[in-house]
């Protein structure tokens, strides 16, 4: 199943024509996922799902209302837009209101791959073998999933609006775990496309994980130097977007508040180091041509999909310097907030990149006199908005650096500290890479807070 430019209009045309109310919106999605999952060391299930998601938003006078069906029948679809219609009525009027979009110019974005759309249980066999023949011969325990997917979007109004993309993505991972259950190590890619999932180099780095953090030793929490390779700079900075609005700042709940109102742009917060961005047209990270909730593969948004009553979807994708050479150069800004305080919008695009050095993870551990070494983090929750406050732990792999040299591994820990503070004290960093949804490098930063240990594995 698939979709063309023109099958995806006339649907949205033909939802349209049933409106009654002052503006209509509608966004479609359309997706082909296929995936693989194994467990102990065997493969536990494997399947395809085609999905379609049609979402109605009518609105008018300060109000509006959202159905969401997957039936093309023109009695359904006339059927929701009648409830949409119904919702709006009894909702009540929004003190945020803004106008639709008219039509939109919005650029081409390359993000869809036919071998990454075509793939599927056969596709994927190698790359999952890999993990359980190794898993089996090293004696660990494997797990992991392999998934494909295809989608298919589109935005549409009364106004005249009309969007329409495509877009692939490929998402590995694989953790592995020692039979005395004392080591773990995780790798794991997502990518336009699936030449660029590495089954074997993938888990080749899970194993030497799991085997090298084994019956680790105790530490104490404390203040340390730490390396955190890239996945676990992406596990902090998907927390990065209620920070970087605009709104939040102006209102006095976040770090770029300033004394008195206001915003801390082109204020020097960070090392100069640290230069942060967002650009829906890089190919390893490709967005989509309009900014809003992401939506499945390629979109930026890890498979959620939400109509245009997101106030910001619709607006054509753009690069934007978020942080540069350590300056906040800019914030998000939606809509409403934009009519209010009378700037131009500047929509968060979902996915980063940070620039970073030319070396590797090992340069930074050869420069550091003592410290620890983290593969990522996961249960990170935000503690404090007004000082970028975080708490998490870390996962998969934890190692003591003396001399500049991995001395042996550790037990898991607590951390509880802030982002920004880890942008300030950053010394190195390596050179960037994709990981996630993100282009970001390993950080050496100094006085990073754990305070508490983790019995996690």
């Amino acid at each position: 199943m698939s979709w063309t430019a023109e099958e995806a209009k006339r649907l949205a045309q033909r939802i349209l024509s049933h409106s009654r109310a002052d503006e209509c919106e509608v966004t479609l999605l359309l997706s082909d996922a296929s995936h693989t999952r194994f467990a102990a060391n065997d493969v536990t299930t494997s399947g395809t799902t085609l999905d379609l998601e049609i979402r109605i938003t009518s609105r008018g006078k300060g109000k509006s209302g959202t159905v969401q069906v997957n039936d093309t029948e023109t009695a359904s679809l006339e059927a929701a837009v009648r409830r949409s219609e119904a919702l709006m009525a009894v909702a009540p009027e929004s003190p945020e209101w803004v106008e639709g979009l008219g039509p939109q110019k919005f650029p081409a974005i390359e993000a869809f791959h036919e071998e990454t759309a075509r793939a599927r249980a056969e596709e994927r066999r190698g790359g999952v073998g890999a993990a359980l023949e190794a898993a089996r011969a090293k004696k660990l325990n494997g797990s992991g999933f392999f998934e494909t997917e295809a989608t298919w979007s589109a935005i549409a109004n009364k106004k005249g609006l009309f969007g329409f993309h495509r877009s692939t993505e490929a998402s590995y991972s694989t953790t592995m775990r020692t039979e005395d259950g004392t080591g773990s190590g995780w790798a794991g890619v997502v990518s336009p496309r699936i030449t660029d999932v590495r089954a074997a180099d993938l888990v080749a780095t899970a194993a030497k994980k799991a085997l090298g953090s084994a019956s680790p030793r105790d530490i104490e929490p404390g203040r340390y130097t730490v390396i955190l390779e890239p996945q676990a700079v992406a596990d902090l900075l998907g927390n990065l977007g209620f920070a970087l609005s605009a709104r939040s700042a102006d209102e006095g709940r976040s770090y770029f508040s300033k004394t008195g109102g206001g915003s801390r742009i082109a204020e020097k917060l960070f090392a100069e180091a640290v230069t942060l961005r967002s650009d829906p047209f890089d190919p390893r990270v490709p967005g989509r041509p309009w900014a809003g909730v992401g939506a499945g593969g390629g979109g930026g948004g890890g498979g959620m999909f939400f109509g245009l009553a997101a106030i910001n979807q619709g607006l054509p994708a753009q690069r934007v310097t978020w942080i540069d050479k350590g300056v906040l150069k800019n914030l998000s800004t939606d809509r409403y907030w934009a009519q209010k305080t009378q700037r131009e919008p500047i929509p968060f695009q979902g996915s980063l990149i940070m620039d970073g050095g030319a070396g590797t993870v090992d340069d930074l551990v050869a420069g550091c006199a003592r410290g620890l070494l983290v593969t990522r983090f996961w249960y990170i929750r935000p503690v404090n908005p007004q000082t970028f406050q975080l708490t998490g732990l870390t996962r998969d792999g934890v190692w003591l650096i003396e001399s500049g040299k991995v001395v042996g591994p550790v037990n898991n820990l607590r951390f509880n500290d802030s982002l920004a503070n880890l942008f300030k004290n950053v010394e190195a960093l390596s050179a960037p890479v994709a990981t996630g949804r993100m282009v970001l490098p390993a950080i050496r930063a100094r006085d990073f807070t754990f305070s508490s240990k983790s019995d996690a594995v």
